[in-house]
């Protein structure tokens, strides 16, 4: 944690020299590393803000997320991008957040987009369901990643099973963990159906991949509850956006925030909201995966994290609030 924090420390260091006289007018933006779909997202959010909303956003690859959203409440950064149910736990010292102090400067500016994870497998092997994984390889640790831990368990809770129930095969984190499986060290592994790693796995693997369904029932969604109370079930049909979707699948749904700390200026917050809310059209085509955000669900309630000022001023303005 100290090494991490260093390194932390020391990339915003850099970037405030690097910015200069600028740097009133510069927020740091913390994501994943490069490869995860969620720096994707910021890089596209980024431009798309910076020709808009006369803001410099500065997107800034962390280890993890818990580095992420430290960066927020150490005021070391404006804005992070994180799940839902990860904000709830910062707030509550809970999850992998355990080990910190609550983070109670953590706000909402708004909810992305719901996002769909779930666990590929070679799609000529024997793997068919998600209870056949029981006894197979799977990444385990996840140390540079450690919300991998719960995503996976929501996927095989699916299934009935757990990590608990497949051999584990240690790995630091998500890119890791999808190149373990394509070098034929895993049997399956958890990742975002959209992240790039996907058609780069799916590409290099004779035969390609196939995402694994779970089934829609209310013993299922009570089964991903357990794991995360904020976890749910999306369906997903096959397209060109998805590699390994080769018919209608059931996967792992999560809602993706943009967040921001409570140190941040109202009229910040206020411009990176409004330019993201007004220009959808930017945002799709830096990736297709912005087709799933809506501007009018962008300020859902949530019960453990508030929204920042600044967004809700937008969203009274937009006569989408429907918070207190």
């Amino acid at each position: 944690m100290t090494i991490q924090a260093g390194r932390l420390r020391f990339s915003f260091a850099a970037l405030a020299l690097a910015s200069g006289a600028a740097a009133a007018q510069t927020v740091g933006f913390t994501t994943l590393p490069v490869g995860a779909i969620n720096n994707i997202q910021a890089q596209v959010i980024a431009k798309v803000v910076q020709g808009h909303a006369g803001l410099q956003v500065r997107v800034i690859p962390v280890s993890g997320t818990t580095a992420t959203l430290a960066a927020v409440q150490n005021k070391q950064a404006e804005f992070s991008i994180s799940n839902i149910d990860n904000v709830a736990d910062a707030m509550r010292s809970e999850g992998v957040f355990s080990q910190f102090p609550r983070m109670d400067n953590q706000r909402l500016a708004f909810k992305l987009l719901s996002f769909p994870i779930g666990i590929m497998v070679r799609n000529d092997g024997p793997i068919k369901s998600i209870q056949d994984l029981k006894g197979k390889r799977f990444g385990s640790g996840f140390q540079g990643f450690p919300n991998l831990i719960p995503l996976s368990n929501g996927v095989l809770a699916g299934g009935g099973i757990s990590l608990n129930d497949t051999v584990g095969v240690p790995v630091s984190g998500l890119i890791p963990a999808a190149d373990d499986f394509k070098a034929g060290k895993t049997d399956g592994t958890s990742i975002a159906l959209e992240a790039p790693k996907v058609k780069e796995v799916h590409a290099a693997i004779p035969g390609g991949v196939r995402f694994l369904s779970m089934p829609d029932t209310p013993q299922t969604r009570a089964a991903l509850q357990k794991v995360k109370p904020e976890y749910g079930i999306m369906r997903i049909e096959p397209g060109p956006r998805f590699a390994g979707v080769l018919e209608p699948i059931n996967v792992l749904r999560i809602d993706l925030m943009i967040t921001t700390g409570g140190h941040v200026a109202d009229e910040v917050v206020y411009k990176f909201v409004k330019a993201v809310a007004e220009n959808k059209a930017e945002l799709v085509k830096g990736h297709p995966i912005m087709n799933g955000f809506f501007p009018e669900r962008m300020a859902q309630q949530y019960d453990t994290v508030k929204y920042h000022p600044g967004a809700v001023k937008y969203y009274r303005e937009r006569g989408i609030w429907s918070g207190s």
